[in-house]
């Protein structure tokens, strides 16, 4: 029961850091109302740093994910 946990964790990591990985750099990422409305917040929501700081934290989540994903199989 203990690795399924840990694996579904890994999983659910990896899942998370791909999409932050990938998603800030799509169209679909323009598509918020929420910045439309606000000019300060569409500055910040297609600001280059914000961007590639979020994809950081996608590499970091599979970062995690993988080494997660590797102490589980090393405690056979």
């Amino acid at each position: 029961m203990y690795k399924v946990v840990h694996y579904c964790f890994a999983l659910f990591t990896l899942e998370i850091g791909l999409f932050l990985l990938i998603f800030p750099w799509t169209e679909t990422w323009l598509l918020n109302e929420l910045q439309d409305k606000t000019p300060l917040l569409q500055e910040l929501w297609q600001n280059p740093f914000v961007r590639t700081g979020l994809s950081g934290l996608g590499v970091l989540n599979i970062y995690l994910a993988i080494s997660d994903f590797l102490r589980t199989l090393r405690q056979r």
